[in-house]
């Protein structure tokens, strides 16, 4: 049996198989957190279509050309309008306007596709790579301590602190504060556009800030703004209370602006150590929290009267607080750290408050905390 090889047969065969992988990866990718392999194998086939679509179009470059004519002329008969090329021209340019324009069903398309990725957390690879960060105060002679983080499905852009207390409650010292806590360095005034519209859910995983919000230089940053809802359990430890009664840290010259540092946004290895001796038992604490992250519950309206809730803040679910309780006459040299309460909605008081039915991505900013002890 005689064989031969029919590129014509090859490239259209190709483009078809090559196309409908393309299509299932496309699929993937806009209702589901794209792994890496599905980025790669998309990438690749997509690379692989377009040089076979080259090869297709050398062989039929001479009826393309044709195409490409408003009249063309048909065997045995006159030329007749061409009503292809002015449609499939139309078609491409009204595709690429409305994008840009953002026509409203586009925009419903792609922002119903942003929801189904951003609803499956279980999608979401935690990406298991570590920021290394030495806070060690200067001539600190007590207990060297390494705190392993690894952050969870919802980590994005939070405040926290970490420090030591005794196990009746009395602050040793920090181990770690973000630098805009620290420092009271909320400058920027957040806006709603509509300000009667609710959110239930975090609005950045459905749609861009811009069309959501309105972010401007608060005039009052310079007065230091205030943001006693952060962390409220850490900032009433500290005792440093303002004239209206609000806890706050008091700028670059507060205690804590020496355990300051950037917000890490990956997992962490943080090594620290103690000023001074630590009690054979103690206690090493992490608060965290994170704006925007409404949810059923702690709705944008849930406390309307509540100008703090209700301000620019938009801290929506309260701070979390992990601890792990660390005993020195033991052989253990690893402390995993467990939730033990939030912080008040709006920063109203310092008390580790029990009631965590009505949290649900808060609790999911951090996958893990491990304390070691050196």
């Amino acid at each position: 049996m005689s064989k031969s090889f029919n590129s014509r047969a090859f490239i259209s065969l190709s483009v078809f198989l090559f196309f409908s992988v393309l299509l299932v990866t496309s699929i993937l990718m806009f209702i589901d957190q794209h792994t890496t392999l599905v980025a790669m194998l998309h990438t690749l086939i997509g690379m692989t279509l377009l040089l076979v679509a080259f090869w297709h179009l050398k062989n039929n470059f001479g009826p393309l050309q044709q195409y490409f004519k408003l009249r063309i002329r048909a065997r045995g008969s006159d030329s007749k309008f061409n009503i292809a090329m002015p449609l499939a021209l139309l078609g491409c340019v009204l595709v690429v306007v409305l994008s840009v324009v953002k026509f409203p069903p586009f925009l419903a398309l792609y922002t119903w596709g942003s929801e189904l990725r951003a609803g499956d957390k279980s999608a979401s690879e935690i990406q298991f790579t570590y920021q290394r960060v030495d806070n060690t105060p200067v001539n600190a002679k007590g207990t060297q301590l390494t705190i392993d983080l690894r952050k969870g499905p919802y980590f994005a852009w939070p405040q926290y602190a970490i420090w030591l207390e005794t196990l009746d409650g009395e602050f040793i010292q920090p181990l770690y504060v973000t630098q805009k806590l620290a420092r009271n360095e909320f400058s920027t005034k957040v806006t709603k556009r509509d300000p009667n519209r609710v959110f239930t859910s975090n609005p950045f995983t459905a749609e861009q800030e811009e069309k959501v919000f309105t972010f401007e230089v608060d005039p009052k940053s310079n007065d230091q703004r205030m943001r006693p809802e952060s962390l409220p359990v850490f900032l009433h430890k500290l005792a440093v209370e303002t004239t209206s009664g609000v806890f706050v840290p008091t700028g670059k010259d507060s205690i804590i602006d020496a355990y300051s540092g950037a917000t890490m946004l990956d997992s962490f290895l943080l090594s620290s150590r103690a000023v001074k001796q630590l009690p054979d038992i103690y206690k090493v604490r992490l608060e965290i929290n994170q704006s925007f992250d409404f949810n059923d519950f702690y709705s944008s309206d849930r406390y309307p009267n509540d100008p703090i809730y209700s301000g620019n803040g938009y801290s929506a679910q309260p701070s979390v607080v992990y601890d792990a309780i660390i005993d020195t006459t033991s052989d253990q040299r690893y402390f995993p750290m467990a939730v033990v309460g939030r912080g008040h909605h709006s920063g109203q008081d310092g008390e580790l408050h029990q009631e965590l039915e009505n949290l649900t991505t808060a609790l999911e900013l951090v996958d893990r905390v491990i304390v070691e002890i050196h």
